[in-house]
């Protein structure tokens, strides 16, 4: 593990993780670069990527751009957190290695963060854009762009389908929630996002111009997450969140509808695998449901 360039120290740390993004990640560092917030750094933490990721990173002369490479592969999850433990800044996001910044998305964060101290995060909507760019769908958590406390985010986010966008956090409050939970597998991202809500309100955007636009193509991480691994982390991300003693009670109470919400998705999910004569994974998920009726 070896930098390859050093900066001052900025208010906003945005990391990329990377594995094998040859195809996209120069052009992810570039959405950064090119925004209108300029008092950043990008940490790229590449996990010993076998094709031309770490050399693509390191060809930025752009003296923010700070590369670091595992000695070995760590998986993505853990890989997230050496990349946020490097983080300097006083804001923390971050990226994908095959995602993009709208060029605003930086100012209108940090411009809400300053304004309003009482906010641990900033969240924004999101797109989907093909291997090419191109958009193909944009939506998020909510239709309005303001403030939402615990009470609105944490029942939303409890359905575990993620943020539909990016986000961008106070460094002071990634430490005291902790980091991603290595032992929740790629849902690791909702398990932090559900952390988080149940502490502090966040602004939210939904316009897309300070968005965040994530790439659909062959190679995503959810691609090569099976359906009984997703199933059994999902569960395990509702067990752990909803067995702290530290959860509010006035958050409790969507303990319910959140199982619900699962058992209903995954009601689909067998389905298909019904469908698909998949008997394996059809036993071992009805086991999981029955096991949280």
């Amino acid at each position: 593990m070896s930098p390859c360039k050093n900066s001052s120290i900025p208010r906003v740390s945005v990391c990329i993780p990377s594995y094998n993004a040859e195809k996209y990640i120069g052009q992810t560092i570039r959405s950064v670069i090119d925004s209108t917030y300029s008092d950043f750094e990008i940490i790229v933490q590449d996990d010993a990527s076998t094709d031309k990721t770490f050399v693509i990173a390191q060809d930025f002369t752009d003296e923010r751009v700070r590369c670091f490479r595992n000695s070995s592969n760590r998986g993505p999850v853990m890989n997230w957190n050496l990349s946020l433990r490097k983080a300097s800044g006083e804001f923390v996001g971050l990226l994908n290695h095959d995602d993009l910044y709208s060029p605003f998305w930086l100012e209108f964060a940090v411009h809400h963060l300053d304004r309003k101290p009482h906010l641990g995060w900033v969240v924004t909507a999101g797109g989907t854009i093909d291997p090419a760019g191109n958009v193909l769908s944009f939506g998020g958590l909510f239709s309005e762009t303001r403030e939402y406390g615990p009470s609105e985010s944490f029942p939303e986010l409890a359905k575990l389908n993620g943020l539909k966008g990016g986000f961008l956090v106070r460094r002071a409050v990634l430490d005291e929630v902790g980091y991603y939970d290595e032992a929740a597998g790629p849902g690791a991202d909702n398990e932090l996002f559900l952390r988080l809500a149940s502490k502090y309100p966040f602004f939210f955007n939904s316009r897309p111009h300070a968005a965040v636009f994530w790439r659909l193509h062959g190679d995503n991480l959810t691609h090569t997450w099976g359906d009984v691994e997703q199933a059994t982390e999902s569960f395990y991300i509702l067990d752990k969140i909803f067995s702290d003693t530290e959860l509010p009670h006035t958050l409790r109470r969507y303990a319910k509808p959140a199982y619900e919400y699962l058992h209903r998705k995954l009601l689909k999910t067998c389905s298909r695998l019904l469908e698909r004569r998949d008997f394996d994974a059809l036993v071992r998920i009805v086991h999981l449901m029955r096991l949280h009726i």
